[in-house]
């Protein structure tokens, strides 16, 4: 069985709807659709400002691992904030199984929640809070957060277990279940989760935060309906809606019909399997985006399977990353795009089948596969391969700094890949691949340290580790972590070690990356995979080296003074400048000989022929 989107019956009746709204005989003031399409943007900006001020934990308030949105009573997508695609292009499934739970007991003042991949979210270690938005008795809106816990309540300490091998090793899980209730909050459901998790304190001033944001878009819509009326502010919702729908139509018209075809490959699911395919066929028709994930492995005992969330998300960033960036990513772009994969895939397993690094395993691979079928379709626009995210470690332990024990967790992403390059744009370091596409942050050195009891020993750009070409890739990082109060358990989630980010039309790939325990006195090193569970003692410390992304175009055409600049920012070794792109140049002077650049390149051109 073949499992459809989701949305794609009510879609059909929702574009009747919006005919019939566009037809009442009024018109759409440009400028006032201009301010209620930005006022919208600005309620979810500071959505996001709540949750980033307000949260206990440094995965949220400093990482930046959340998403925020507005949805209309039909569950679609009105704005969001710039946050991390893997959410904010699932939101609208999770929401949907949401009300269909709840339908006929929907009121205002309730606030539901769920974590589970199985109703629609993305990975249990995601925790969505949504209220809807009552005006004058009639529901018209919805709020939404989606939050990555810093625990669930897993078989251990992580939201990320990454050796489950179903759905009850990976912890608490939450179908949409109400915290509050007409207003009133739940408090024995509310004991119940907080029971079931580590750093229940810090989890619970996140969920605060959580609250605290959907109940700050709650009050800004209703300052909205207060200034324009339900009928005129439904009327420019349509019309952005309207927008955004020709705007993508125009965009995915431009691509060349036909069908196309990408393949990548997962590393491991951690249990014994390797190279594990993924394929999508992605069909260019007229106005609309078909993403197929047929052909991809069956779904395996490991956690590196996804569910229809991810399968959504994976299917419409890449190709909303071939458009226009200023088009709004709404329902009316959202609906142009329809995915589909086989249930019991790992793109689409069933019940109840570990889904546990889902938004990266296999999300991230999954997107690479669709943009590789998108650079068939679309040579001269291809870029350089994206990473997937090759390998977070959650520290956890005991603080013993102040005198007193305190249990500790802190999920550090500072080991981030870099991004594939562009046409004509190097790629970005720190992107932290596809699941965020440099949506999150990376806490500073400092005051991880302050508040954690770990010393960054090393954090740097790795030299050399990005695919290289007439673009470059983004480069990865090396980081060296210690602990500074005992040791220190460590798990690991990642992929992407064994198949790097590839090069396009002509690039270099990037390196892969991997990580390792190493001990400071004898320098003996122990090397892990991405999904790992090790304990990091006094005397030793955790190595991580990201990937950087892959490179596109010719190595041979990138300008020496471009060449240069990366030498002199440590990016490209000078091996590499003279290898790779034939640019001499003059270390004591740093300078460029543009002689014999010239006949370098000349000779590296004659012996290698011409790029495929």
């Amino acid at each position: 069985m073949v499992a459809k989107r989701r949305l794609k019956s009510s879609s059909q009746k929702q574009k009747k709807s919006v005919k019939k709204n566009k037809n009442n005989g009024k018109a759409i003031d440009p400028i006032t659709f201009s301010v209620i399409l930005n006022r919208f943007n600005t309620i979810a900006t500071e959505m996001s400002s709540t949750m980033e001020r307000t949260a206990w934990s440094s995965i949220i308030s400093i990482s930046h691992d959340f998403s925020c949105a507005i949805y209309d009573v039909q569950h679609r997508q009105v704005c969001m904030f710039d946050a991390l695609p893997v959410h904010t292009n699932s939101l609208h499934v999770v929401l949907k199984e949401i009300a269909k739970a709840f339908e006929g007991d929907i009121h205002e003042g309730d606030v539901i929640v769920c974590n589970d991949p199985y109703s629609g979210n993305t990975h249990v270690g995601d925790f969505v809070t949504a209220c809807p938005v009552f005006y004058k008795g009639k529901h018209l809106f919805w709020s939404v957060t989606k939050g990555h816990q810093l625990d669930c309540g897993a078989y251990v300490p992580t939201s990320v277990p990454a050796a489950a091998t179903d759905v009850w090793q990976e912890g608490l899980q939450l179908p949409p279940i109400k915290f509050y209730k007409k207003g009133v909050p739940q408090e024995d459901v509310i004991r119940m989760y907080l029971a079931n998790i580590r750093f229940k304190d810090w989890l619970y001033g996140d969920l605060m935060a959580q609250l605290g944001s959907i109940w700050t878009g709650q009050k800004r819509i209703l300052e909205l309906l207060d200034k324009y009326g339900v009928a005129d502010l439904e009327r420019y919702t349509e019309a952005i809606f309207d927008y955004a729908d020709k705007r993508t139509a125009a965009e995915i018209r431009a691509m060349p019909d036909g069908e196309y075809h990408g393949d990548a490959w997962l590393d491991s699911d951690g249990k014994g399997t390797i190279n594990i395919h993924i394929h999508a066929k992605v069909t260019i028709k007229g106005d609309m985006a078909y993403v197929d994930f047929s052909g991809s492995a069956a779904q395996g005992p490991g956690s590196n399977n996804s569910t229809i969330g991810v399968m959504e998300a994976a299917a419409g960033t890449p190709i909303m990353s071939m458009m226009d960036p200023s088009i709004p990513h709404n329902y009316g772009c959202l609906k142009h795009i329809e995915a589909s994969a086989p249930e019991g895939t790992v793109c689409n397993a069933t019940y109840p089948t570990s889904t546990a690094t889902a938004t990266i395993c296999p999300g991230d691979t999954m997107q690479i596969a669709v943009w590789r079928a998108l650079a068939e379709a679309m040579p001269e626009r291809a870029f350089g391969g994206m990473p997937a995210i090759h390998c977070v470690p959650m520290f956890v332990g005991t603080d013993t700094r102040s005198g007193e024990a305190r249990e500790w967790g802190s999920m550090v992403f500072n080991a981030s890949p870099g991004l594939g390059a562009g046409v004509g744009a190097d790629g970005w370091p720190v992107g932290l691949g596809p699941a965020a596409l440099a949506g999150q942050k990376i806490i500073s050195v400092e005051l991880s340290e302050k508040l954690y009891p770990m010393i960054f020993e090393h954090q740097e750009i790795a030299v050399d580790s990005m695919g290289v070409g007439e673009d470059i890739g983004g480069p990865g990082v090396l980081l060296k972590i210690v602990p500074s109060s005992g040791s220190m358990e460590c798990n690991t989630f990642g992929d992407g070690q064994i198949n790097p980010p590839y090069g396009a039309t002509g690039g270099t790939p990037g390196i892969g990356g991997g990580n390792y325990k190493e001990n400071k006195k004898t320098g003996h090193r122990i090397f892990y995979s991405a999904k790992s569970q090790l304990i990091v003692g006094e005397d030793e410390m955790w190595v991580g080296l990201s990937t950087g992304g892959g490179g596109r175009g010719d190595p041979l055409k990138r300008t020496p003074e471009d060449v240069l600049e990366s030498v002199f920012d440590g990016m490209v070794s000078l091996k590499v400048a003279k290898d790779v792109h034939g640019v001499v140049i003059n270390k004591a002077k740093m300078t460029i000989d543009h002689t014999k650049t010239k006949a370098l390149r000349a000779k590296i051109r004659k012996k290698r022929g011409p790029l495929p």
